[in-house]
């Protein structure tokens, strides 16, 4: 039945013999159900067979099929009883759960003439690759911390430059492609538990500084793998081989599959990041307004995710921090904080009042968690929705903010998701990244000020008005 769930239920507690003992009796009652043609098939598990005779007798007197893993003991049982295994039974050596079962199920089903095909399955929950990416934040972060980090702390001792010589080199080019690679992989076949993670690991080796690499090799490892194992059980290759070819034939195939496109997905990748210090060049004046204002906007309206944050991601595939990073810090945590601060300060209805407490307690908490961890920035969407003139605030400060970041872009790259003057410290330039930032501040509290002392004057007078 569709959901339904086994409920297993301890029968029997004790020493070893008399367990095994219990157990010969409850194997009489199964061999009887066997006998009866209620079973029709068996999986045997490194069974002992002096346990289980009276199952195994009536298993061969029935003529049902066999499967199962241990060598040793489905040998003994043949031998003995002469029963009918079908499929790769046999040993268990390097396999897992997940691929012992298919196995099991594909014996059974071959012998009662059933159809199964297990790389036929739903993919229509399968995760979306901007999904995968985005679930790789975590990574990029502590890579672009660690190498900004060796960047500045070398230099001042010669005894370790080893690090950013060696060290610094292989987080950039392998770190982050290999985390893509896994991630992806285990995200649309989790099943495979850690044989998955080794043919994934295997198959980013080729993947050196392409993030866009390591997604295809992770994906094409999770379709690969569905095919291979169906069509080694097909073909009755043993289960622990069949696992080699897996864990590690696998990872090698989609590994040499894929090394000749990752020049091309670098220069992709090169593109976008090209694309966006374009934009930023200072070229064109108010481009960068425009960016700040879209970037605001988009992020109100679910392009973030979808969006924003990949190609935030895309920038970082080298361990260097993001030109976005920087914009998302400016135009999102700065403006939120901002309104958060005005709205402490200055109050938009009695203090008194419950509201008035509730919205003091979520700006408090804005605040904190925009400032110190770089996050919670939807605190502030309520206050911009409510108010035209907060809104406008909130998207004037989120364009000078962006456009004061323009000209030498690559001067201000930083990371999303940081502490304030984290944040700051990541760019080479921290007197144009700090202005950028607390004009984005300003700005924000500013006009969220002037909207709160308004809006206390005149809601007093239009209450006396309706009374």
């Amino acid at each position: 039945k569709k959901n339904s769930q086994l409920v297993f239920k301890a029968v029997k507690f004790g020493i070893l013999q008399d367990v095994n003992s219990f157990c010969i009796k409850l194997d009489g009652q199964l061999a009887e159900s066997i006998l009866k043609g209620e079973i029709h098939g068996l999986i045997c598990i490194s069974c002992d067979i002096e346990i289980h005779d009276a199952t195994l007798k009536a298993a061969a007197e029935m003529k049902i099929p066999v499967t199962g893993s241990g060598g040793t003991s489905l040998s003994a049982a043949s031998s003995r009883f002469g029963i009918t295994l079908v499929g790769n039974a046999g040993g268990s050596v390097a396999t897992t759960s997940y691929t012992r079962a298919v196995s099991y199920t594909y014996a059974l089903a071959t012998s009662w003439k059933r159809g199964y095909k297990p790389y036929e399955s739903n993919t229509e929950q399968a995760p979306q690759w901007k999904s995968v990416l985005d679930a790789c934040l975590p990574a990029f972060w502590a890579v672009v911390l660690t190498c900004r980090a060796i960047e500045l702390i070398c230099p001042h001792f010669s005894n370790i430059k080893w690090l950013q010589e060696d060290i610094l080199e292989l987080l950039r080019a392998q770190a982050l492609p290999t985390t893509c690679c896994v991630v992806m992989a285990i995200s649309l076949s989790p099943h495979y538990e850690s044989v998955i993670l080794m043919t994934a690991s295997i198959a980013s080796a080729v993947c050196k500084g392409s993030t866009l690499g390591g997604l295809l090799a992770g994906w094409m490892v999770a379709k690969v793998m569905d095919r291979v194992l169906y069509q080694c059980i097909v073909w009755n290759i043993p289960a622990t081989m069949t696992n080699l070819v897996l864990g590690g034939g696998v990872g090698a195939m989609v590994g040499v599959t894929v090394s000749p496109f990752i020049p091309y997905m670098q220069i992709l990748t090169e593109w976008v990041r090209s694309g966006i210090h374009f934009l930023m060049n200072g070229t064109y004046p108010g481009l960068g307004f425009a960016v700040g204002v879209l970037f605001c906007w988009g992020s109100k309206v679910g392009y973030y995710h979808s969006v924003g944050l990949p190609l935030m991601l895309v920038e970082m595939e080298r361990g260097f921090p993001s030109l976005l990073g920087a914009i998302d810090e400016a135009t999102l945590v700065l403006v939120s904080a901002g309104i958060c601060s005005a709205n402490l300060l200055v109050p938009l209805v009695d203090e008194k009042s419950n509201s008035a407490k509730e919205s003091k307690a979520l700006c408090s908490r804005g605040l904190r968690i925009n400032l110190l961890f770089g996050d919670f920035i939807e605190v502030a969407y309520p206050f911009m929705e409510k108010s035209k003139l907060v809104n406008f605030s909130g998207y004037l400060a989120s364009g000078l903010a962006t456009e004061l970041l323009t000209g030498n872009s690559r001067s201000v790259l930083s990371c999303a998701y940081l502490p304030c003057f984290v944040s700051i410290l990541l760019a080479n330039d921290w007197h144009k990244i700090f202005g950028s930032y607390v004009t984005a501040f300003l700005v924000s509290f500013i006009g969220t000020i002037i909207n709160n002392a308004i809006a206390r004057k005149t809601i007093p007078r239009m209450k006396e008005k309706i009374n």
